[in-house]
């Protein structure tokens, strides 16, 4: 190994440390860096490892390499974000529930280093004392947008969960501020999405067009939670997964999210979309449990609810408006709470899937079937239901009384008049 040691002084002012090694050394830019990064340079006889260090005419440069070593630069240390302590909300062997928090990656990218909840998540469980830790990824949030996420811990319990998204078999509810206010209370969006290869924005396919290459169907649930002036708060269920999906449906009707600088417009009220994911249900991969995961709702959606709310107070009392007048208040039907009492009977009991749910509520939730009295029906009259009256024929007295018999109450019985015969 022949070590070299070359020293001179700095003459052009302000020149970078890596680009005054590479023009005086003769070597790569990449080899100049992996010299500073392994702390080979010396300035004024300070070892310095910032590549980017400006220099000042006179400095004294002292390096020590060695020409046929390939040296590296160290790859560039992750910024900390609102990540950096993460939030679990449930987690066994084989998969890990986390609260996302806006703003932060999911997983993290080529091109910029910095943090993200994948690796936020590998740091917590190598400092747990995990050496050989993986991590698998089986779905995304945007980037912006908080909320429940899932992530495998093993190569079974991610082959499940890909299954289950693959199939749409689980149960995502999103919360989410509509700019403007939705005419119906519920209602179920649906189309097909495709990417833009340039600008990579999701946009809706227009009937009318021919449907481009790529397009996928998208299903969006959605139902009003409460009416603020100028804003509709509703919660979504997601029925397919389309990157963006819920954010280009809504904007696409016309009613984007608050606060979605993309899709939208930006918002004094919230620096980012106001969409959170409340809720994932799903059955575990492995075990085959019922597991239910939900987020509360983050604290820049509660402030801007809460700013939107007293707006909305405000405007009542200028308007004279008191008590409860004039605010919407999801209503549950009738059908819908014996719906509901049902499942809670037939899940208590442990029975299996039923193919319909009753309308009406009777014995053993089945609506009570009306015993037939007709002939050869086989069924009996109820007890105490007295029987239809019949049509009096001829030479017959009043209906169900036997004609000549005489009446209890002493009277004479009366006699059908006989009709009277024309001559002509």
């Amino acid at each position: 190994m022949a070590r070299l040691n070359k020293s001179w002084k700095a003459e052009t002012e302000g020149r970078a440390l890596a680009a005054e090694l590479h023009e005086v050394l003769e070597v790569s830019h990449r080899q100049a860096k992996g010299i500073i990064d392994a702390g080979m340079a010396k300035v004024n006889g300070e070892a310095l490892r910032t590549a980017g260090h400006r220099l000042k005419a006179g400095d004294e440069l002292v390096v020590a390499f060695d020409p046929d070593t390939a040296y590296k630069a160290l790859p560039k240390p992750r910024r900390t974000g609102p990540g950096s302590e993460v939030e679990i909300l449930w987690e066994d062997k084989h998969l890990i529930f986390v609260n996302k928090p806006a703003g932060l990656l999911t997983v993290p990218t080529e091109r910029t280093h910095e943090a993200c909840l994948a690796d936020s998540i590998t740091d917590l469980y190598r400092r747990r004392g995990f050496k050989r830790f993986h991590l698998f990824i089986a779905h995304r949030l945007d980037r912006f947008t908080s909320g429940v996420l899932v992530f495998a811990k093993t190569p079974e319990a991610l082959n499940g969960l890909k299954n289950l998204f693959e199939e749409h078999r689980l149960n995502r509810v999103y919360k989410a501020i509509l700019v403007g206010e939705l005419p119906e209370n519920a209602g179920t969006l649906t189309g097909k999405l495709v990417e833009h290869s340039k600008s990579l924005k999701m946009s809706v396919v227009q009937p009318k067009k021919g449907e481009p290459k790529g397009a996928k169907h998208a299903i969006t649930h959605y139902r009003v939670l409460e009416r603020l002036p100028g804003y509709t708060v509703v919660e979504v269920r997601l029925e397919t997964g389309r990157r963006n999906q819920i954010r280009v449906q809504f904007a696409d009707r016309g009613f984007p999210i608050l606060g979605d600088q993309v899709y939208g417009e930006t918002s004094p009220l919230i620096d980012r979309q106001a969409l959170h994911a409340e809720l994932l249900g799903i059955r575990h991969p492995v075990t085959d449990e019922s597991i239910t995961v939900s987020a509360p709702l983050p604290k820049d959606m509660e402030a801007a609810l809460k700013t939107l709310r007293n707006r909305q107070r405000v405007e009542r009392a200028e308007a004279g408006v008191k008590g409860e007048e004039g605010i919407y208040k999801p209503k549950i039907t009738k059908e819908r709470k014996l719906s509901r009492v049902y499942r809670a009977k037939r899940f208590a009991e442990g029975e299996a899937e039923t193919p319909q749910e009753p309308r009406r509520h009777g014995e053993e939730g089945r609506p009570p079937r009306r015993p037939s009295s007709r002939p050869g029906s086989g069924g009996r009259r109820p007890e105490g239901d007295a029987p239809r009256p019949r049509a009096a024929r001829p030479g017959e007295g009043r209906p169900g009384r036997p004609a000549g018999r005489k009446p209890s109450d002493g009277t004479k019985p009366r006699t059908p008049a006989r009709p009277k015969r024309r001559t002509e």
